[in-house]
């Protein structure tokens, strides 16, 4: 019966949030340790207690070396198209999103270099009212919802589906200390101009900008493993994330075994399995919900798959500009 006057929703988020490098920070955009790089996401959530959310993701990028540069800088190229469906009234969001990233080296070998990207895109909301139940549907004298009337508030949407431009910046800085570990933090920002995203015609809703800063470090341990710990940290109109966590990758002639385990502050513990072969990773992982949730979802929280495809064609024996850690 008593209720706040507003409530806050949230960009889609993912979990294997260092699977999503694009759309965690366009200064990532190229900077990988082939030539091109091709993935796709998918992530499910609250199926437990409500019609699922549901985000299918794909992406891609590569990187491209000018001449002018000297090999002291590099570009990057890459877009991604993305789908999330929400809810009872199919709350749709489809974005696609161009990217381009110039990176600067630092020092005489680039093992310390510094990348800003930006992002512009075009983004679609749409939604099917008609599933919706309304509270001027309620028929007092029935004590039950009547889905014959029609409703003022149905009446009151003048347009179900609407087209915004949106725009993103992202700088980031790695160092590869040695050969044995680097390190790379940087910071993103999304929805710079804060769009206008509404329904109805003289609604101002906006989309507030979301602020990423992340921090990750990886250290080969021996031969055969690797750790990479990292941590997330996610704003957005008065509402905080922060991830964090690490995998552990163990190396076995061709095949890499990646195992880890998350936790997103409050909310979820995310254990995580992934295999690597031929360039190809695919992984998996799973959010337990421990927030006081837990009560409605019974622990169940979603579920989560990524495939990452990295090409290396060229042949060029030429010194490559970007430095990265080799395991």
């Amino acid at each position: 019966m008593v209720g706040p006057l507003t409530s806050r929703g949230q960009d889609i988020h993912y979990s294997q949030m260092y699977a999503t490098p694009l759309y965690i920070n366009p200064a990532f955009t190229g900077n990988l340790d082939c030539d091109y790089r091709a993935a796709v996401n998918f992530r499910q959530q609250a199926a437990s207690f409500t019609v699922p959310f549901e985000t299918y993701t794909a992406w891609g990028d590569t990187r491209f070396y000018p001449k002018f540069l000297r090999q002291r800088g590099w570009v990057g190229l890459g877009g991604h198209l993305y789908y999330d469906n929400a809810g009872d009234g199919d709350l749709k969001k489809v974005q696609g999103m161009f990217f381009a990233n110039y990176s600067q080296g630092f020092n005489a070998d680039n093992s310390m270099y510094g990348s800003l990207g930006v992002g512009v895109g075009i983004t679609n909301r749409s939604i099917n009212a008609n599933n919706l139940i309304f509270g001027d549907q309620w028929d007092p004298t029935l004590l039950e919802f009547n889905l014959g009337v029609a409703s003022q508030d149905i009446a009151n949407i003048e347009n179900s589906s609407i087209f915004y431009p949106d725009f993103n910046l992202g700088l980031a800085f790695h160092h590869l200390v040695d050969e044995r570990w680097m390190y790379e933090f940087g910071g993103s920002i999304s929805h710079i101009t804060r769009p206008e995203e509404t329904f109805f015609g003289t609604n101002n809703n906006r989309v507030e900008r979301k602020y990423i800063g992340h921090f990750t470090v990886q250290r080969i341990l021996s031969e055969f493993w690797l750790i990479k710990p990292e941590i997330y940290f996610v704003t957005q109109n008065g509402v905080q994330e922060t991830i964090f966590g690490a995998n552990l990758v163990y190396s076995a002639i061709e095949l890499k075994i990646h195992g880890g385990l998350w936790h997103r502050l409050g909310r979820d513990i995310i254990p995580m399995l992934g295999i690597e072969y031929n360039r190809f990773t695919l992984m998996f992982s799973y959010d337990v919900n421990v927030s006081k949730q837990h009560m409605a979802s019974n622990y169940q929280g979603g579920f989560e798959l990524s495939l990452v495809k990295k090409f290396c064609s060229r042949t060029s024996t030429k010194r490559q500009p970007c430095k990265f850690l080799q395991f």
